[in-house]
Parts: C-alpha cells; structure tokens; sequence
C-alpha cells in the first residue's frame, strides 16, 4: 500500500465537489427543457412529436440524476479516505485513558466472561494484515512481532464519520446462520477465526472463556465439527503447554469473513445498538461490543493498490465509552452456533 498524500485527497475532494455543482447545473437545465416542453403542449404542437421530445427528455434526467448519485458517493469516499488518514493510530497510541500498557494476553484471569471486556487481558501484538483480495493467511508456523509497552495517554476521539447507508433490513436467525455456516464446512486450514482460548491455555488457575484470534490448521479425520487451531499470537519465548496449537469444535469457534470472498461475509448488517463480539484494536483478543454506526466505506492507496475497506464504529464495553473503529472481518455474532 502506498503513503496516502492529505494534499492530494483534499485536492481529489475539492475537484469532485466541483464536478457535483456542475452536474447538478446540468441537471437543472434538463429539468427546464422538461417544462418548456410541458408548456408547449398546451399549444397547438402535435401531441405525438411532444410525447416523443418529452421521454427523450426524461430518460436523459434519470441518466444524469444516477450519475449524480455516483459522483456524490465518489466524494463521500475521498472524504471516508481523508479522514482515514487523519485518524491512523500510531504505535506509540494507547487504547483508553487509565488503560494499563499493553501486554501478552493474560490468560489466569478467573474474572472474565465469556467475551471478556478490554480490561480484562489484551495481547500486544498488532492484528495480522491483509494483503490483496484472496491472498492467503501468513504461514502457519509464522510468529507475529510484539508490540512495545507504552505509557497510557489519553484516546483522542475520533471524528464524526458520514452517515452511513441505512442497513440490511434482514434480522439473522439461528436458522439463517447455521445454514450458511454448513455451506462452508469444512472450514479451510488458514481461515481466521474468533476461538474460546484453550483450557491448557494456563499452567494454573481456571481456563478462561476469552475468545482470541485464531487460525485453522487442519479439519480433523475429515469430522466438519472438529479441528485443530492455532493462536495467532502465540509466542515460544512465552510457552504453553499445549505449544499454541489445540484441538476443539466447532461450539468454541466463530469463523471471521475471509477478504476477497464475499461468500463467507454476512448477508445483513449490524444495526445501531447491535451487541457484537469484536477484536479489539492493536489486540488479537475480542470484547463485547455496542455498534454505534456502520459499517462505512473507507478507500486507501491508489491506482492499482487502491483498495476499500469496511469497518464498523463500536463502543467497547469497560472502555470508558470511547469510539473505536474495527474492520468488518474482526467484527462477528457474540455467541457461536
């Protein structure tokens, strides 16, 4: 991905919004033909020709009031894009204010739900990165870096977003959402995945209900419900018993939306005050979660590396109700089928 230039958005911006005034200057001189016309069938002019002139006319005005609708999404972008740029967190941010440095998962916590909250544990290392549509999952025996532990300083808050397209008018059932889970088992090695931590997780105390972010390694004797997994996050230097790898079902796994396939996103939207499981940002640990809007489109790079991506503004619980943004793929059901 190439550096994003804020002059160079702006400009975009500038130059869009221009093309928006013109063409609705255009569509105005369309809609006054429209009414000439009208007018003149009053006359004596032979019905026929005027009827003919008139759904010449129209069918221009529907062709410029679409293209309108294009241009003003086209700014609505470059505006998402110009913010995006603003907003990128630095690694030296920290997530909320009085939030302890970031850490490795804390994995003895007896006090944590089954979700967890952001005080609860949080891993230090950044989430993994996508790369172009359908590109594979970094290797499985890949080992993510650390980020450092900083100071806590206060969040700044995030600007106001443009409103985002009303969403689907779809509400998921269990039904729903089982059947389109069954129609993509057996879950391929490589997919990311929302998984219940690992009883061996800890060598003492209670095994957490923390869901973290995992990966599948392998689907297991061919039994669509049982898989091996590994967490993403896992660190030799800080061992398990069970070496970062487990095996469970498919009752401690929610599989994530798979970039560049649009089969395994969700067919509906969450809607404003929605109750989600998501990952928490520059952590590979997931929270409770309130959708306060989204999801929005925000565009990055150009050319042939521009690239889109989604995300949802959420309200994570314990954290002080600080907004944060989080990609669409981090953001699932709280509960798994």
């Amino acid at each position: 991905m190439g550096p994003l230039d804020p002059m160079q958005l702006t400009a975009q911006v500038r130059e869009s919004l221009k093309a928006c005034l013109m063409h609705s200057a255009a569509i105005s001189a369309t809609a006054s033909t429209a009414n000439r016309l009208q007018g003149e069938a009053a006359q004596d002019r032979p019905l026929g020709e005027l009827g003919e002139q008139l759904d010449q006319v129209n069918a221009v005005l529907g062709q410029q009031s679409q293209d309108e609708i294009r241009k003003i999404d086209e700014t609505v972008a470059l505006i998402d894009a110009l913010e995006a740029l603003y907003q990128a967190p630095t690694r030296e941010s920290t997530p909320a204010k009085a939030r302890p440095p970031l850490t490795k998962k804390r994995k003895t916590d007896s006090s944590a739900s089954r979700a967890g909250s952001p005080t609860s544990s949080a891993a230090a290392s950044p989430m993994p990165m996508y790369g172009h549509a359908g590109s594979p999952p970094a290797p499985v025996a890949a080992v993510l870096p650390r980020a450092q532990s900083v100071k806590p300083s206060p969040a700044a808050a995030p600007q106001p977003l443009p409103i985002a397209p009303a969403p689907i008018a779809k509400k998921p059932t269990a039904k729903s959402r089982k059947d389109a889970l069954l129609a993509q088992l057996p879950l391929r090695p490589g997919r990311t995945i929302a998984v219940k931590e690992s009883k061996k997780a800890s060598a003492s105390g209670p095994a957490s209900d923390n869901y973290i972010l995992g990966r599948i390694v392998q689907c297991l004797q061919g039994d669509k419900n049982r898989y091996s997994v590994e967490d993403v996050d896992y660190d030799p230097a800080n061992p398990t018993p069970e070496g970062g790898k487990w095996n469970t079902t498919l009752k401690s796994i929610i599989p994530l939306p798979e970039k560049g396939d649009e089969r395994t996103y969700p067919d509906y939207d969450f809607p404003p005050g929605s109750l989600v499981l998501a990952c928490y940002p520059e952590t590979t640990s997931f929270y409770r979660a309130t959708v306060e809007s989204g999801p929005h489109t925000l565009t990055f790079g150009t050319g042939k590396k521009k690239g889109i991506q989604k995300t949802y503004r959420l309200t994570f619980d314990d954290d002080d109700g600080q907004l944060r943004d989080v990609p669409i793929e981090l953001v699932c059901d709280p509960t798994p089928i």
